[in-house]
């Protein structure tokens, strides 16, 4: 916290100043050049007010009045419960078409019948729009027919696809009509007919992504599937976007490299990786389509079916896609040697992946999101591909068995987490409860912890310790996750105006500050004991309500290691007080009984205690708080190690090694 207010706040307020002065509020030529700017926002209240300003603007435009109700009816309901949104309620829209309705001109009164009508049809009184339709003079009065295949839709399909040509053939501006025509097509499964529609070049300009698959599929068109798979992520992608989707993926991928102390020289099976993870996340599509157009499976909103559809047709498939990198490099490259380097290579494939997913998100409008995908959506990614390379080290390295059956079974694991994080996104009833995906990234993070600190414990053959500078990684975590948040607020502030990114920065701060915290704590603490495979935590309240103060001892054990170090009498009449002081070198730590900070201290010269030459001895703090020669005549427990056989075993345990007596140790400098 003390690091983020002395540095990252002065940054954050001079950038606030600099956004306001530089990205003033746009001034619009148009009404349509304002309405196209909230649209891409994607701001409905927005949107709806201008489209209210252009019916004043021009009472007779038939297309002002069909999107304003249609933008009104998709606002949430309003706080008084009287209408929608916060422009205007209900009774106001209907009491000025029904005004329409006494119009001297005939185009204004069919206007008012066309607004009263789907003011009716969309609030459910289905008999009363459909009155108020045929009484419509004109009944060719653009976007009526395009209503009329609208109601007919999911009843009488053939009518539907009648009126839906018929308003094509009125009102060609009509995008819905060639939409829902060919969505129409999908539904009643006819996609031949809907192959032969996508000839036509405003129908496929149109026509939804998924439709194209549904059509290039089962006509078994695969060059046009296969551009259909790749436009699905290339359509919405902007230089601003991408430039967010690369910046996370840095940032991310240079926190691997924090963990992997020797990534920098395998960076070659570090970029094939990671151009792997990016190439089969486009595998996701065809598998899905399977899914869907050959099993018959897929999301139906409701809620049992979306669970289970989360898991499998989600979760185990974006989890195949991702590891598969992973098992080519197992195929085909010896670069995985260690518990390691499966987890952080396979976190490497995930971050290609989702570099692909973030680049869907990111369009002009998707801006605002860089941050929630960089503390989310990216890091749960990494999470559960990190799960299954997690089950092939315990195969290969702690069990020593076959790997496969680990490997299976937290991929089964991995699909469920995945899918347990989307369906309270997803499904519209679990939406009510989205916090608990909140909740399971948390609980994913400790669990994704100790999956790589087991994996670092366990790694380098056991013979070279690894080690790290906690403080370094956290200032890294914190100021790089703030960078986001920051580079988020320039592009939105230069994309758009200062007023909309200040706007979005008081909502992500409010949303997204304590993940940042959590992040920056929790994914910057290990605590690495060679040897040992400890049980995975997947929750520690201790940690989630103190983040604020988290004071964890904070050492370098670079600079612990290979110290010189003088061990003296603690007493007068201690059993050691003939044979102290003496002097040593801090050879590595250890764990005895699940005690961490324990010290292997080799002598410079043998003392004799209990009738034997003792060469070596375990040290550990007096106080279980304090740090391993963080000062002077440092009160010490003093264990002998009579056994050096004792040292090279799995679980090393207190009573192997007896307990002599108290010392105070001290760095010889």
């Amino acid at each position: 916290m003390r690091k983020f207010i002395l540095y990252v706040f002065p940054v954050t307020l001079v950038l606030i100043v600099l956004v306001n002065l530089l990205f003033s509020k746009p001034q619009y030529e148009s009404l349509e050049d304002e309405l196209r700017e909230y649209k891409i926002l994607k701001n409905s209240q927005k949107q709806n007010i201008t489209y209210w300003k252009l019916i004043k603007q021009d009472s007779l435009e038939i297309a002002h009045h069909f999107n304003f109700i249609e933008s009104y009816f998709d606002l949430p309901l309003a706080s008084n419960g009287k209408g929608r949104g916060d422009f205007m309620e209900y009774n106001q829209v209907v009491d000025y078409y029904r005004n329409l309705l006494g119009s001297n001109d005939s185009q204004l009164r069919d206007i008012g019948k066309f607004g009263r009508g789907m003011c009716f049809y969309h609030t459910g009184y289905i008999e009363e729009s459909l009155t108020s339709f045929t009484n419509i003079y004109n009944q060719e009065l653009p976007y009526l027919n395009y209503i009329y295949g609208s109601y007919y839709r999911f009843g009488n399909y053939d009518k539907s696809i009648e009126y839906l040509n018929r308003e094509i053939s009125i009102n060609p501006s009509c995008k819905k009509a060639y939409r829902n025509l060919a969505n129409t097509y999908l539904i009643k499964e006819k996609p031949f007919k809907l192959d032969s529609l996508l000839n036509d070049s405003t129908s496929f300009a149109n026509a939804t992504n998924k439709a194209k698959r549904y059509a290039y599929f089962k006509t078994k068109k695969i060059k046009a599937y296969s551009r259909a798979i790749f436009s699905r992520f290339s359509s919405g992608v902007n230089a601003l976007g991408f430039l967010g989707a690369l910046f996370i993926l840095i940032v991310w991928f240079i926190y691997l490299l924090f963990i992997h102390k020797y990534l920098k020289k395998r960076w070659l099976t570090a970029m094939v990786v990671l151009l792997l993870g990016m190439f089969f996340a486009f595998g996701t599509s065809l598998l899905t389509d399977f899914n869907s157009y050959v099993l018959g499976y897929s999301l139906k909103d409701k809620f049992f079916n979306d669970f289970v559809y989360c898991i499998l047709g989600i979760g185990a498939i974006e989890e195949l896609m991702k590891i598969i990198p992973l098992f080519l490099v197992m195929l085909f490259s010896k670069q995985l040697r260690e518990p390691i380097d499966y987890v952080v290579f396979a976190s490497i494939s995930a971050l290609g992946f989702a570099f692909i997913e973030n680049l869907i998100y990111f369009d002009e409008g998707g801006l605002k999101t860089i941050h929630g995908r960089s503390l989310s959506s990216t890091v749960t990614h990494m999470f559960n591909s990190s799960l299954i390379a997690y089950g092939i080290a315990i195969g290969k390295f702690a069990k020593k068995r076959n790997w496969g059956w680990y490997c299976l079974f937290f991929y089964a694991l991995s699909s469920i987490f995945h899918g347990f994080y989307d369906f309270w996104l997803i499904n519209s009833l679990a939406r009510i409860f989205s916090f608990i995906t909140f909740i399971w990234l948390l609980a994913s993070m400790f669990l994704w912890v100790s999956v790589i600190n087991n994996c670092l414990n366990n790694s380098y053959n056991r013979r070279i310790i690894w080690t790290y500078n906690p403080d370094k990684l956290n200032s890294y975590l914190l100021y790089s996750l703030s960078a986001i948040f920051l580079f988020e607020y320039v592009l939105v502030g230069g994309r758009f105006s200062a007023d909309i990114a200040n706007a979005e920065l008081k909502k992500d701060l409010s949303s997204g500050f304590f993940l940042l915290i959590f992040l920056t704590t929790k994914l910057s603490k290990f605590d690495v004991i060679p040897n040992y495979w400890a049980p995975l935590k997947f929750w520690d309240w201790n940690t989630l309500f103190s983040l604020p103060r988290v004071t964890t001892k904070k050492f370098n054990l670079d600079d612990i290691l290979g110290s010189k170090i003088e061990i003296k009498s603690y007493g007068e009449y201690g059993v050691l007080s003939k044979h102290l002081p003496v002097k040593g070198e801090v050879v590595r730590r250890e764990l005895l009984s699940w005690e961490k900070d324990w010290y292997l201290i080799k002598l410079d010269e043998p003392i004799k205690v209990a009738w034997k030459q003792q060469y070596f001895v375990l040290l550990k703090t007096k106080d279980e708080n304090d740090v391993f020669l963080k000062r002077s005549d440092q009160p010490v427990q003093v264990r002998l190690v009579n056994k050096i056989d004792d040292l090279i075993k799995e679980r090393k345990m207190k009573r192997d090694f007896l307990f002599v007596d108290l010392g105070l140790v001290s760095r010889i400098k």
